[in-house]
């Protein structure tokens, strides 16, 4: 009996040490696959003629022809940037045909460079996953941590679809526990098969360091950026054109998605959507938040179709759209008309900078602001025309919190109820 039980020990033994060398194996084999479209990149400014290093990154090469992919918090600190591959060769960054040295998609937080091999033969581009991540499946982050180049993490997936999270406008974030440090945004994050996943991007931390909570870009959201960034210089976004709020229902503790102003010759006001409708589902999907909707709709492509079903005096009603790009012209025309329909103010510029030619009573302005006041700052920003305005309110989604405005020679600080924007 003793010596059965032992055999029966042995071979349990055995077995999980084979176990343990076949996942190790596809961690080595997954690493080894994904490194060489890995880059270290060193990210400097100019100060009085002399370079200044202001940070570490990672890039991700995405095309043999030389695209990197990385994050825009990390080009923007600087404007200088030395990229190495994985074995330690620098590469020339290249200049797009309008001469910048990077093109950016701020919405989602990605950045688009492009580098030559000194000898000019094509770069090693990674392999994008096709398969759906899924909580508990393993990952593995490559990156430059702390300049620590080609340094390789793992872990499990703990979630997908994480949004509100406030990185950045466009959420959609695959959450892992695996290692992230400062030098590893902008690197891959890869499955057992070597395989593109996300882009590894941001950290929630309250000491500034990795505490088991990481945050990566979907490699669907990179690969439909990259692809716009490369053809047109710039992401393309769908536009509808209706302004929206959360709203708590029941007790509280659930929200529904109401339309509180349309745009007049939008896609939605030519369609039919009125104010106070209920957005309920967003080509079957379901939306119970302002980020649901957004998800959804800036998935598409400009010129794919997309279905809204709203519900209106209890009734669901189904609206199929186009959705077209929204044009400079139009965009301008969309924040003032935020203002109006949402503040119930019109601004105007003036000599004396940009002032309120009039207030309504149905905007969250009446009772705030007055006729003849003098917009000096709005969320802290100082403005002095009516460009500032508008370049405010696109980068802050049409949420104005506060301004100060000169009335009478006083200034006075003046506060708003915020709400969100589609």
């Amino acid at each position: 009996m003793k010596k059965i039980c032992a055999i029966i020990i042995v071979i349990f033994c055995l077995s999980s040490a084979y176990a343990q060398d076949a996942v190790s194996e596809k961690f080595v084999s997954a690493a080894q696959k994904a490194s060489p479209s890995v880059v270290s990149i060193q990210v400097f400014v100019v100060e009085k003629g002399h370079y200044r290093k202001v940070g570490y990154a990672s890039g991700t090469i995405i095309s043999s022809k030389g695209y990197v992919i990385t994050n825009y918090h990390v080009v923007s600190k600087g404007t200088v940037y030395q990229i190495n591959l994985a074995d330690g060769t620098e590469c020339e960054v290249e200049s797009f045909s309008d001469g910048s040295t990077y093109r950016v998609d701020e919405k989602t937080d990605i950045a688009l460079l492009k580098v030559r091999h000194p000898s000019g033969s094509p770069l090693q581009a990674i392999e994008v996953e096709d398969e759906k991540v899924y909580p508990g499946q393993w990952v593995l982050a490559i990156g430059n941590p702390f300049g620590l180049q080609q340094s390789v993490t793992g872990g499990i997936v703990s979630s997908v679809g994480r949004s509100d999270i406030g990185f950045a406008d466009i959420e959609d974030y695959i959450q892992t526990d695996v290692p992230i440090n400062p030098g590893n945004s902008g690197g891959p994050l890869v499955s057992l098969n070597g395989k593109l996943v996300g882009i590894n991007t941001a950290i929630r931390t309250q000491t500034g360091g990795y505490q088991g909570i990481s945050f990566a870009i979907p490699a669907s959201i990179v690969k439909q950026v990259a692809g716009e960034l490369i053809q047109y210089g710039r992401v393309r976004r769908g536009w509808l054109g209706f302004l929206v709020q959360e709203k708590f229902i029941k007790d509280g503790t659930q929200t529904q998605v109401e339309v509180i102003s349309v745009v007049d010759g939008s896609p939605a006001s030519r369609a039919g959507i009125e104010v106070g409708d209920i957005v309920r589902r967003v080509d079957g999907v379901h939306v119970k938040k302002i980020s649901d909707l957004v998800k959804s709709i800036h998935s598409k492509q400009v010129g794919s179709s997309i279905e809204l079903v709203i519900a209106r005096d209890g009734q669901l009603q189904t609206f199929n759209f186009v959705l077209q790009e929204k044009t400079k012209g139009k965009e301008g025309n969309y924040w003032l008309n935020i203002l109006q329909s949402r503040y119930g103010i019109t601004m105007d510029d003036s000599r004396n900078g940009v002032v309120i030619v009039e207030v309504l009573q149905f905007g969250l302005a009446y009772n705030v602001l007055k006729k003849g006041d003098i917009i000096q700052s709005i969320n802290g920003v100082h403005v002095t025309s009516m460009r500032d305005v508008i370049a405010l309110l696109k980068k802050n989604n049409g949420v104005m919190e506060n301004c100060i405005v000169l009335r009478a020679g006083k200034a006075i600080r003046c506060y708003f109820d915020s709400q969100e924007v589609e």
